[in-house]
């Protein structure tokens, strides 16, 4: 593809894109992450279809991420030459045949096997919708438009998951996956007829050369975005429990919680825009927000610190991936772009794998203060990486401007 018509996709893309796009690219990570998070929610009438426990079950989530932490690079790499609209559809048609097949076929080996190609098709689809949204805006919306497409994963645990618990109370825990099965199968359908064609990345020959320049940024983010993500996730895997021991009663969790939710869905409108504005300081920012929160969860000794700390890193978290997925796609080259977006996904189950599993390490050797402790040391290392890597950064692209 030459340089012009490259040019002109750009900027055709950009002119069909606007909010309608993004809106539908919010609604396939509706899907899939409603999807990915419904067996924790039909825990009881899946085990007894299914004939097993309920850790069983549970276990579909950890196949879940291992299959995405494992497999998104290598299926990425094998389909990154395929045109990017194609390969979206058909990612999203096989992810809603593999989860009618967990409606429909009452074997857990089958419906383990389903998942796992669930999880391939939304790791392959992700990095399409991450691709699409820096050519479907220019690049002062970006922060904006990541978070309205990223809105989408944030409305599925807030609406997907009880939309779909809901579903299995009036009929069946099937019913909740063959409405996921349609609503991947809509979004594909609308995705195929509404977005603008794009070529895969262009071969540039730094490959032959050796590794993509950006890469090193890139890779330091998302470093530091692992970490921090550990961090968050040892505390917050066990939430309830410190919120207890600095005296806020059980009967009181759920509603500190929601009112963590509701912070992070207003640090998601308004990241979106102020990450376009200033993006690094607004990232530091909320790295630094969700730090504070751990930080005061670990010295809580009343109620209200612990609720406090609680509502922070809900804010931090809530507002975190829409403008840390716009740093990420303006680090990189466009070359690096696509694999460097799809990480994200990638980044975000090693720290939810690896903060519950921190967390129930600590707890089983120390206690909750332990665990605050550790996850505040985690956050703040976080913070310090991010604010190095952002100045590193800076101070290179300063050098080599003309």
């Amino acid at each position: 593809m030459t340089a012009s018509t490259a040019t002109l996709r750009s900027s055709g893309a950009r002119r069909r894109g606007g909010t309608p796009l993004l809106l539908a690219l919010g609604l396939t990570l509706f899907a899939s992450v409603s999807t990915e998070l419904l067996p924790p929610a039909l825990i009881l009438g899946m085990s007894s279809t299914l004939g097993v426990d309920a850790a069983a079950v549970g276990a579909l989530v950890t196949v879940w991420a291992v299959t995405i932490v494992v497999c998104t690079v290598p299926a990425v790499r094998l389909t990154r030459r395929l045109p990017r609209r194609a390969l979206l559809t058909a990612s999203l048609l096989l992810f809603a045949a593999a989860t009618l097949v967990v409606a429909l076929v009452p074997s857990f080996a089958v419906v383990v096997a389903a998942r796992i190609v669930s999880a391939l098709a939304a790791a392959v689809s992700w990095s399409v919708v991450f691709a699409y949204v820096p050519r479907l805006v220019p690049e002062e919306r970006l922060g904006r438009a990541m978070a309205i497409v990223l809105g989408g994963g944030t409305l599925a645990s807030v609406l997907g998951v009880p939309i779909g618990a809901a579903l299995a109370a009036a009929g069946g825990w099937q019913w909740a996956f063959l409405g996921a099965a349609v609503l991947l199968a809509l979004s594909a359908a609308a995705l195929a007829r509404g977005l603008p064609a794009l070529d895969p990345p262009g071969d540039d020959g730094r490959s032959r050369r050796g590794i993509d320049r950006s890469a090193i940024p890139v890779g330091a983010l998302l470093g530091a975005g692992a970490l921090l993500l550990t961090g968050y996730m040892t505390v917050y895997a066990f939430i309830v429990p410190v919120l207890g021991a600095a005296g806020v009663r059980p009967v009181q969790a759920s509603a500190v919680l929601l009112a963590a939710g509701i912070a992070g869905a207003v640090a998601l409108v308004a990241g979106g825009a102020l990450g376009d504005r200033f993006p690094d300081g607004t990232l530091l920012v909320l790295v630094a927000t969700i730090a504070a929160g751990a930080v005061l969860l670990a010295v809580a000794t009343s109620p209200g610190a612990a609720i406090a700390g609680a509502v922070a890193l809900g804010f931090g978290i809530g507002g975190l991936p829409p403008v840390f997925q716009a740093r990420i796609a303006r680090t990189a080259s466009p070359a690096f772009r696509d694999l460097a977006v799809s990480l994200f996904v990638v980044i975000l189950n090693v720290g939810i794998a690896a903060g519950s599993a921190t967390g129930a390490a600590i707890l089983g050797t120390g206690g909750l203060g332990t665990l605050a402790v550790v996850a505040s040391a985690l956050a703040v290392a976080a913070l310090l990486a991010f604010a190095l890597t952002l100045a590193v950064t800076r101070q290179t692209s300063r050098r080599q401007r003309p």
